[in-house]
């Protein structure tokens, strides 16, 4: 077979193949029309559809396509009032869509949102427990779910508040009439018979100030009375220590003016000076007062027996002899017959000298005299009244403040003596006897001769040291009585001996030239 042979085709085959070829354009072109004609009536219609704004601005071209929201089924009239209801979410916005929708979707959401507030609602109402809180939950939900409870529970509370009323009445009716008849009765009794029933009542306060003051005039009276006794029981003692009484026990008593005056009279006041007879001492009063009494621990010269130092007080005011007994005041006593036998004066002179020679029992023999030719109440003082007139309120060691100030004070052994524990600073007038008493100066409580000449008999018994010794300015009885302390040192007597807290021991017996004595009045 040959290439001829190979191309060779029947001749219907030939036929049909150049219709075919005839009628292919003829096809394509249709169809490529109708597909124009598709695409332009899409683009005709699409272009009808879109509205383009003149001021729209120009929006750049993104580099993704923008995503077109499907557009979304406009909502109902129903739905829209109850979002509208949830975006206010308040009780009148649920109530406004239950009003507009009473069968709408969303009734139940709505009364149970509504529920919730009504619960809200009472619970506050519920703290609250008041009628005005009730009240207030019904204004606001006068059909809620509570309503009925709250109209109960104003009711059983306004009807509390009828029975307290009624009984507030009836209690102050009753309180009214108790406490008429305690006043009518005005007593005590009856005041606190209406404070024991109404304790905190209306009239209470002026209960108890009636009370007061009804104590406090029976205690006046009672008061006046006794005043009146202890007045009248004074004056018939007509001593100072009598008024002195009667002032302590009633310091705002009806005669406390005439008291004072009696006592003046009789115990002149502190600061001065007076004489109960002719022959008797002259005294000096002086103040009360508080002291510091005994050594001090800086004090290196002081013994056992001078500490502790102490404060004592002295709640009455007394007198002291300005100057040591003399020859010629107990030469009265004498001659009087209230004393023995006129000691020896070891040829140094009588006269305004200090009695020396005398005991323990001697002093107190004289004052017991002097009591009964004066009237008045006299005796040896006390360690601590002695020590207290001797310092004048000064808290040294000596008087005047030092050794050598001690000279215009006291005679003492000073150099002229040659005694080993003379003051080397004094020049003594008499070195080996006494002066004439007053004749050195006097302390700021205007007493002389405190501090040497003659060592002086005080009350108090010999003890070891002052501890637990009276603090009252009473004497001290405590340790061996048959011995008794001396006090101020003497013309005999060194810097060491004449210091204010300085306390020598003798037999109460012991009569030598170096020790006298003052006395002292209450």
């Amino acid at each position: 077979m040959t290439d001829e042979n190979n191309n060779w085709q029947a001749p219907h085959e030939r036929d049909d193949f150049s219709v075919r070829e005839e009628s292919a354009p003829v096809l394509k072109w249709t169809v490529s029309f109708l597909a124009l004609f598709i695409v332009a009536g899409g683009a005709i219609w699409l272009a009808s559809k879109v509205v383009i704004a003149e001021d729209v601005p120009t929006i750049e071209r993104a580099e993704k396509p923008v995503e077109i929201e499907k557009p979304q089924a406009p909502k109902s009239a129903d739905d829209l009032a109850w979002v509208k209801a949830l975006e206010a979410d308040t009780v009148e916005g649920y109530r406004a869509y239950l009003a507009a929708f009473p069968k709408g979707r969303h009734i139940e959401d709505a009364q149970r949102l509504l529920n919730e507030f009504d619960e809200a609602a009472w619970t506050l109402a519920d703290e609250r427990d008041t009628i005005e809180g009730y009240e207030d939950y019904l204004e606001s939900w006068p059909e809620g779910l509570h309503a009925t409870e709250a109209r109960d529970r104003i009711a059983k509370k306004k009807a509390e508040e009828e029975a307290r009323r009624k009984n507030a009445e009836e209690a102050a009716r009753q309180e009214a009439a108790a406490w008429k008849a305690a006043a009518e009765t005005n007593s005590i009794p009856s005041y606190e018979g209406y404070l024991t029933k109404f304790p905190a009542g209306k009239n209470a306060p002026e209960a108890q100030l009636r009370i007061e003051r009804i104590r406090a005039e029976d205690a006046r009276k009672k008061a006046s009375v006794a005043d009146e006794a202890a007045w009248t029981a004074a004056d018939a003692s007509g001593t100072a220590e009598a008024y002195q009484q009667y002032l302590t026990s009633f310091p705002q008593g009806a005669h406390v003016p005439e008291a004072i005056a009696k006592i003046e009279e009789l115990r002149p006041g502190p600061g001065k000076t007076f004489k109960d007879c002719e022959t008797c001492p002259t005294m000096m009063t002086l103040p009360a007062g508080t002291a510091e009494l005994g050594a001090l621990d800086a004090d290196d010269k002081a013994n056992p027996n001078e500490k502790p130092a102490r404060p004592v007080t002295f709640t009455n005011i007394f007198a002291i002899g300005v100057n040591e007994v003399t020859f010629a005041e107990y030469g009265a006593c004498v001659s009087a017959g209230g004393c023995k036998s006129m000691p020896s004066d070891n040829g140094w002179g009588q006269g305004t000298r200090p009695v020396i020679n005398v005991s323990w029992s001697d002093a107190v023999a004289y004052a017991q005299w002097l009591s009964t030719t004066s009237g008045k109440n006299y005796g040896l003082p006390s360690g601590a009244q002695w020590e207290y007139a001797a310092r004048g309120g000064d808290t040294g060691v000596y008087a005047g403040g030092s050794v050598e100030a001690l000279c215009a004070f006291a005679n003492g052994a000073a150099n002229e003596s040659q005694l080993p524990w003379a003051n080397d600073a004094c020049t003594d007038l008499a070195g080996d006897r006494t002066l004439p008493a007053g004749s050195l100066s006097k302390n700021k409580f205007g007493v002389a001769d405190m501090q040497g000449n003659v060592s002086e008999w005080v009350l108090d018994c010999n003890t070891l040291n002052l501890r637990d010794a009276p603090v009252d300015g009473s004497a001290d009885a405590r340790g061996s009585c048959s011995q008794r302390i001396v006090r101020g040192g003497s013309w005999f007597s060194g810097p060491d001996d004449l210091r204010y807290s300085s306390r020598a021991v003798q037999r109460r017996g012991d009569r030598n030239d170096f020790t006298g004595f003052r006395v002292i009045r209450h």
